[in-house]
């Protein structure tokens, strides 16, 4: 089974934004599995989750200070992922299927061999307002199918 058909894309989209949304489990979010991060339009980073923010090397002062900016945190030599990323505003789920790291790191860091595993993204809208969609995600994926998981 294609892991990233739309009823399954779909599916992750929904559990991230009901997370997301729900503070009652505010844990379910910082502790999720995926690395994720919520960014305005301006790509400003609103949320991200510990995972997000270590493989980043972001901090959450940065955040609430709102000093940190998706798009410098994204491979820019990478136009397709920027696209991507600018995408997700048009209120449509999109899975961008990359080859390399999508988050920059340093050569030789833990933090590179980390982003290694998470060569893929979902890119989603995540909350609207008056103007129509305010914030948008990023969920870092990892790159094996769901009927791999189980195999060796």
């Amino acid at each position: 089974m294609d892991k990233y058909n739309p009823y399954s894309v779909h599916r992750r989209v929904d559990y991230v934004q009901y997370i997301y949304k729900n503070k009652i489990y505010p844990n379910h979010f910082e502790d999720f599995y995926f690395p994720i991060a919520v960014y305005d339009r301006n790509g400003i980073i609103a949320e991200a989750n510990r995972k997000f923010r270590n493989l980043a090397k972001i901090t959450e002062n940065e955040i609430r200070d709102k000093k940190a900016n998706i798009f410098d945190y994204i491979n820019a030599s990478d136009t397709g992922l920027a696209e991507a990323a600018h995408n997700a505003f048009d209120g449509n789920e999109n899975v961008y299927i990359g080859d390399k790291r999508l988050i920059r790191a340093e050569a030789g860091t833990p933090e590179e061999y980390l982003l290694s595993k998470y060569p893929n993204a979902i890119f989603f809208p995540i909350a609207r307002d008056r103007d129509g969609i305010s914030l948008a995600g990023i969920l870092l994926d990892e790159n094996k199918t769901d009927d791999m998981e189980g195999s060796t």
